[in-house]
């Protein structure tokens, strides 16, 4: 994934991929 910062707070943005594996 991605990280990137907003606001001064972290998001961890996600592939499609990644969630698919997360779920599996």
């Amino acid at each position: 994934g991605t990280e990137v910062k907003m606001d001064g707070e972290e998001y961890l943005i996600l592939r499609e991929s990644d969630i698919m594996g997360i779920l599996e």
